[in-house]
């Protein structure tokens, strides 16, 4: 995934943050309790960095599963992100440049990464950045065999966890940074209106 699309979507959750946050007011956040505060900042975090290491920007590209061997691997760290491309020889097929952001064990050893057959499902969109990029990943045969990774592609899948995530935790930081001043203003108000019910009752 692109750091650009990251924050990019990180944005779009704390925009949605600030959109609850400012409106509720200073007297009710102030009746919020200072946990779920670090509630909302902990668990949106934790929810933001699972959905950027489990996904890939999504796609509605057709999936094609190929079973084939790979060869000439390189790492690509351009752009911001770092993403890695190697050709594919599928069975019975043409090759082609395999791009993604799944490590594999051994990548950097030629020796080893081009003994290895490999069943992979990529998106079939050469446009895309990482182009013809390989969402699952595993090895079916060589030095470590059996190993398996994948990325969630889907347009409605788990990269929806870093914005929902960010949403979280930003709030949380909001409530945190301005709890001091919502519980003074809150308190002063309330001072305010006691004062002036004891005047009326005089």
């Amino acid at each position: 995934m692109g750091k650009g699309t990251f924050v990019a979507w990180c944005l779009l959750g704390l925009g949605a943050a600030m959109a609850f946050f400012f409106p509720a007011g200073a007297k009710r956040r102030a009746h919020v309790p200072l946990l779920v505060w670090w509630l909302c900042l902990v668990v949106g975090a934790v929810t933001c960095v699972y959905g950027l290491s489990h996904s890939t920007s999504p796609s509605f590209a057709p999936r094609i599963t190929a079973i084939g061997r790979a060869s000439d691997c390189i790492e690509d760290s351009g752009g911001g992100s770092t993403k890695f491309a190697f050709r594919f020889f599928p069975a019975g097929g043409s090759p082609i440049k395999i791009e993604t952001q799944i490590i594999m064990p051994h990548w950097g050893h030629a020796e080893i990464f081009n003994e290895r057959m490999l069943r992979i499902v990529y998106l079939n969109d050469a446009a895309r950045s990482p182009s013809n990029e390989a969402i699952d990943i595993q090895i079916i045969s060589g030095d470590n065999a059996g190993w398996h990774d994948s990325l969630d592609a889907r347009p409605f899948g788990i990269w929806l966890a870093i914005p929902i995530g960010a949403a979280l935790a930003g709030f949380g930081y909001l409530g945190l940074r301005y709890r001091k001043g919502d519980v003074m203003l809150s308190n002063a108000s309330v001072d305010l209106n006691y004062g002036t019910g004891s005047r009326g009752s005089a």
